[in-house]
């Protein structure tokens, strides 16, 4: 067993090595320019360049024959009235290529964070900030309960049709507020407990009305692929499926399938760079230029460089992780973000020259890897009893060797912690943020077996029957299930070291290895007790904070998937934190802090809820995180930045580094 110092120093003379490596292959790419300073997203927007002169805009030639052909409109009137300029990372690129990646399943979770992250407002490169996408530009009232948001006038769909705000309107009207229609209300739509209010100001501007102030909107409404580029729908296209615009259909089955799933059916308009062309179940999706995409670079080339992007889906999603190593030194994968093994990085380098590849370290920003949710709506209430006891919970956390795990699953290289958010995040930039997460970082997470041992005989988990396993209080058998997701190796090795941990003081531990997807399915329906996974990059509030908070439906919600569920409804659905509890504080913390307009005033507020988590903790349970995280990029793939922080949806990457303009020679 490797040392976390021997491991450490083995992994930096690869990473040298690789690096002499391509330097004489003459293919190290330019310096990463920092990106131009954004406002934050409360301000108004303007392009950060200007275009070229009507005329001069420039296209790939697999579009200039279709135009020739009579099959597209030129592309001047293809384009808005004022395309969004994208600078490139280190040099404006060329036409052409297929870009080969892989995914781990049907959901095509990474291909969506590539192609479909087309918020209103888009993170900069480097997280910095906001930047205007979607939305050229937005005003804010002073007290944060009103904003007007200017859409950029003259987009199209993929298909030649304009893109107004009644897309948006018709998934805000007719799929959220419709009861026939089960599409939940997103975070931050309510304001002081009542929905917002949005009225058409004309093709191209919507005003947001709020009740309460809510500062956040925008940046909760900009949230990876799954939040604004899903608010927007061709209404053109799903207005035949649904009972309003219809007679002939009599329910909203097909219409919701296709909004779940519109990203396998390249029937489906889109505004994204790529469009969906070919999709086979469990092996392969095909997505090719979109001609009507709506950004341009700096010199008036239409966007993206890069025709086509061929994506592999495995059969066992079990073997994604091993087949992707392989296809990658093997030379067949042209750009990875996601899904290597740290421990499979000394192979990806000392590869790197034979596959015609560079290794790029991203940071995963994550707070636990494996993250272990602890589900306080699970049905058996002895079982919800022990959870919402904090000497059990804590006796689950000094159990855990996370020395052994680092060593054993990351080589050395993440930090063992508790359950705390991503260091980077805001509020701990401050001394007293500083001083928070390190407290919570750091909280219940030694590695003392006897004091776990202790807590337990405390609450009475003893056990009952000497056959060396604990029971619950009242003498009936004690089992933890956790789930673990078939396609997450690390997690998986890290639970067996975890069950090892807890079998040591007595508990007995039954690891549920499955589909994703089915667990999914099972957090909707409150029938997990413990899940083990990888977290993102979460930050306070503008990421993910129903991590810390169980205020949405989401199956990340640190508590449980109904209690979120319940708080985003206002108690119509799901299920209620028990009253005085911690998650019920948390609730409240949070009800308060989303209306604060002051920035500083509103971290302050925030560090009150991580208090919460120190002082009644834990509440869920961090095992080893902040990992960098390996990408994959061929030798002849440009415009990748050196800088992403891969492990939060909610972040984007890599969308955030705008794949439009990477490209291929």
């Amino acid at each position: 067993m490797f040392s976390s110092k021997r491991s450490l120093a083995f992994f930096s003379l690869l990473m040298v090595a690789a690096l002499v490596v391509a330097a004489c292959a003459g293919q190290a790419p330019a310096p990463q320019e920092a990106p131009a300073e954004a406002a934050p997203a409360e301000a108004v927007q303007e392009p950060a360049a200007a275009p070229a002169a009507p005329g001069e805009y420039n296209e790939a030639p697999m579009l200039a024959e279709r135009v020739q052909a009579g099959d597209l409109p030129p592309v001047d009137e293809r384009l808005p009235v004022n395309p969004l300029v994208v600078e490139p990372v280190e040099q404006v690129g060329i036409y052409g290529g297929t870009w080969r990646m892989m995914d781990s399943s049907d959901a095509l979770g990474y291909l969506r964070m590539t192609a479909y992250v087309e918020p209103f407002v888009k993170w900069n490169r480097d997280v910095s900030g906001h930047r205007a996408n979607l939305l050229e530009s937005w005003e804010w009232n002073d007290d944060a309960t009103e904003l007007i948001a200017h859409f950029r006038a003259g987009i199209k769909w993929s298909d030649g049709e304009p893109l107004t705000v009644d897309d948006y309107l018709f998934w805000w009207e007719d799929m959220v507020l419709d009861e026939n229609v089960p599409v939940i209300e997103p975070a931050g739509t309510r304001a002081g407990g009542e929905l917002m209010q949005v009225e058409k100001v004309d093709d191209f501007t919507l005003k947001f009305t709020f009740a309460e102030p809510n500062p956040l909107f925008l940046e909760y409404h900009s949230r990876g692929y799954y939040h604004s580029s899903w608010f927007v729908l061709p209404s053109h296209y799903f207005q035949q499926f649904h009972p309003k615009y219809n007679s002939e259909v009599s329910d909203t089955t097909e219409l919701v399938d296709l909004y779940n799933n519109r990203h396998q059916r390249p029937e489906v308009p889109t505004y994204t760079a790529w469009q969906v062309t070919d999709f086979q179940s469990g092996r392969r999706a095909v997505f090719e230029r979109n001609p009507y995409y709506w950004k341009v670079d700096t010199a008036g080339n239409q966007l993206p460089y890069i025709d086509r992007i061929e994506v592999e889906i495995p059969q066992d999603a079990a073997a994604a992780a091993q087949l992707m190593t392989l296809k990658g030194i093997a030379g067949e994968l042209d750009m990875q973000v996601r899904d290597f093994a740290i421990k499979d990085v000394p192979l990806l380098l000392e590869n790197a020259e034979q596959g015609d590849y560079r290794i790029l370290m991203w940071n995963r920003g994550d707070y636990a890897w494996p993250w272990l949710m602890l589900f306080y709506d699970y049905p058996d209430e002895g079982i919800v009893d022990l959870m919402y006891n904090q000497k059990f919970r804590q006796a689950l956390s000094y159990a855990i060797d996370r020395d052994r795990i680092n060593n054993i699953v990351a080589l050395g290289l993440a930090k063992p912690r508790q359950f705390a958010l991503s260091p980077e995040s805001p509020e701990f930039r401050s001394d007293e943020g500083r001083q928070v997460y390190e407290e919570w970082s750091t909280s219940y997470a030694n590695h003392d077996p006897d004091l776990a041992k202790a807590l337990l005989d405390e609450i009475g988990v003893v056990d009952t029957d000497g056959d060396g396993f604990r029971e619950r209080p009242d003498g009936t058998t004690l089992e933890l299930i956790v789930d673990i997701p078939v396609s997450d190796q690390r997690s998986i090795d890290a639970m067996d070291l975890i069950k090892e941990d807890w079998e040591a003081i007595g508990l007995t531990t039954v690891l549920n290895v499955i589909d994703g997807t089915v667990i999914g399915q099972r957090s909707e329906a409150g029938e997990i007790m413990i899940r083990a996974w990888g977290s993102a990059a979460a930050w306070g509030l503008i990421s993910a904070p129903p991590v810390w908070a169980p205020i949405e439906g989401v199956s990340y919600a640190g508590g449980g998937q109904r209690i979120g569920l319940y708080y985003q409804t206002a108690g119509n659905q799901g299920v209620a934190p028990r009253p005085g509890s911690m998650l019920e504080k948390l609730q409240n913390i949070y009800t308060e802090l989303i209306s604060i307009v002051d920035a500083d005033e509103r971290n302050a507020k925030l560090l009150e809820a991580y208090k919460v988590h120190i002082d009644e903790g834990p509440i869920t349970i961090g095992t080893i995180g902040e990992h960098p995280s390996p990408v994959l990029v061929k030798n002849n793939f440009h415009n990748v930045p050196d800088f992403g922080l891969v492990g939060g949806w909610d972040l984007g990457f890599p969308g955030t580094a705008d794949p439009e303009q990477f490209y291929m020679d």
